[in-house]
């Protein structure tokens, strides 16, 4: 079974599989203005961050998972740390 990246932004998003490429996550969230990391969900209502423009119930789903997105992982320690240099400011 391999690790694919899987993103929904939004509540109402879809999930989209990013493959192995966090590189194309950051690019798809600064397209969308997401704004910078305010925090992090590590459990409970799902596993992904919280940025500016996307919190509470309305967070941002990231996560490695199988091929029918179901979780494998949470990002770790270093990817989380990419994805907060990598998102730009933004206020929507």
């Amino acid at each position: 079974m391999s690790e694919q990246l899987w993103l929904r932004v939004g509540d109402a998003g879809d999930y989209e599989n990013f493959g192995d490429d966090l590189d194309a996550v950051l690019d798809y969230l600064n397209e969308l203005r997401a704004g910078e990391v305010t925090g992090w969900v590590l459990g409970g209502i799902g596993v992904g961050l919280e940025t500016v423009n996307y919190w509470g119930y309305d967070f941002v789903s990231l996560f490695w998972g199988d091929s029918n997105a179901n979780l494998i992982r949470a990002l770790d320690d270093q990817e989380r740390a990419a994805v907060e240099a990598g998102l730009e400011e933004a206020f929507i």
